[in-house]
């Protein structure tokens, strides 16, 4: 059997590193990891492509590396988990599920993840939201409330997450949690020891970047792609405004109400909101104490790639096991696996399903359609756009150790 990690690895760093070592110490078992694609939880693009990352998270010590899609991997805390559980549930050989938390108490994990399936749940959180405050925030008071934990650690990303995956964990799989050390998950200073992804990204963006505060955050091989990628361009979500606001000023209001998250009258705020001067006005412009900004991210992505309500509802029941990278270790286990397994996308699409959209399309195919819609416009975000249409190129890594 192999243990599972559902991760971003935006970028591999030495915080991932010390979850494997210590998944390492405790059991002898390959090492599954499923991964965001193009775009992050939170809405913004992968600093780097998801070849890249998961060749360099198999050189950090993965045995195999699965895509976890967009229509998954782009949406809330709780979508985000379950995408992930019900990919590597379906490979039928992980038996673990190891996370990063912020607490080592795993007993008021669990209690917190039990609070959902309160009768009283609904109406708690519907009296903390009529307050003015966002979902997240009324679910963080109710869970402290209950626990006993400190809201501030309820209200980080990894705890959030952890929550997720315990609600959504089947009892064939059992929880591994890593407890974190080091800096925060949005924490945007470099630190000595085991500092934020955020933090190297933001080091990254700086005209001139600290290489050697960077490279001891990450492996040297990590170090060597994020420098040839500074060199080249790094991508740039402030491209993302005229695709937007073309958009934006060429659809119907009743077309905008049919894309996922477009509730409450958003379509007319987003409208609004075109008055904005470039897409960090647009993205703020948008949030409030209803709506986060990472939740405006993902339904901006969600408005370009035209995903509706109704689509997102009919796929959320398929999986699509893609794989990116693997090892000697995850081949042997390939061939364990059961459910089909993507390694060519040509055996599965064409280019013309891409624009003429008229033969039948499997739940599965349409999840991968949308990988590839996805990995096409993060490729524009760039100041010279790359390679467009590179997933009906490009076959997973191999790599012999």
């Amino acid at each position: 059997m192999a243990v599972g990690i559902i991760a971003e690895y935006n970028p591999f760093h030495a915080g991932h590193a010390y979850q494997i070592s210590e998944i390492k110490k405790v059991c002898d078992e390959e090492i599954i990891a499923v991964m965001s694609g193009s775009f992050t939880q939170r809405g913004s693009p992968t600093i780097l492509d998801k070849w890249t990352r998961a060749r360099l998270a198999i050189l950090g010590g993965a045995d195999l590396v699965f895509e976890l899609p967009f229509v998954s991997a782009v949406r809330s805390a709780q979508d985000f988990a379950r995408g992930g559980i019900k990919l590597l549930e379906s490979l039928g050989v992980v038996d673990k599920l190891s996370f990063g938390t912020e607490t080592a108490d795993l007993e008021k994990l669990k209690a917190a993840a039990k609070v959902f399936k309160e009768k009283n749940f609904a109406e708690k959180l519907h009296a903390k939201m009529a307050e003015g405050i966002s979902y997240a925030a009324a679910v963080t008071k109710i869970l402290s409330e209950v626990t006993g934990l400190d809201e501030k650690i309820l209200r980080q990303p990894n705890t959030i997450l952890a929550i997720e995956y315990l609600r959504g964990l089947p009892e064939k799989i059992s929880p591994l949690p890593i407890k974190r050390t080091g800096a925060a998950y949005d924490d945007l200073i470099l630190r000595e020891k085991f500092s934020s992804a955020s933090a190297i990204r933001a080091a990254l963006y700086e005209e001139n970047p600290s290489w050697e505060k960077i490279s001891a955050q990450v492996d040297e091989e990590t170090l060597k792609v994020l420098r040839a990628e500074k060199i080249s361009g790094l991508v740039d979500e402030n491209f993302l405004f005229r695709p937007l606001m073309t958009k934006i000023l060429t659809s119907r209001a009743e077309d905008m109400r049919k894309i996922y998250g477009m509730t409450e009258g958003l379509e007319f705020g987003l409208i609004k909101a075109a008055s904005a001067k470039n897409y960090s006005e647009l993205v703020k412009n948008l949030t409030g104490k209803r709506y986060t900004a990472s939740r405006i991210r993902r339904l901006l992505l969600h408005f370009l790639l035209n995903m509706t309500a109704e689509e997102i509802s009919d796929l959320d029941a398929a999986t699509c096991a893609r794989v990116l990278a693997f090892n000697e270790r995850g081949r042997i286990l390939l061939k364990k696996i059961s459910v089909p397994i993507i390694t060519k996308v040509t055996k599965h699409l064409n280019r013309r399903d891409i624009y003429e959209r008229k033969r039948f399309l499997e739940p599965y195919q349409k999840i991968l359609l949308l990988d590839v819609l996805a990995n096409d416009l993060r490729g524009l975000l760039f100041e010279k756009p790359r390679e467009i249409r590179s997933d009906f190129s490009t076959s997973p890594i191999y790599i012999k150790k």
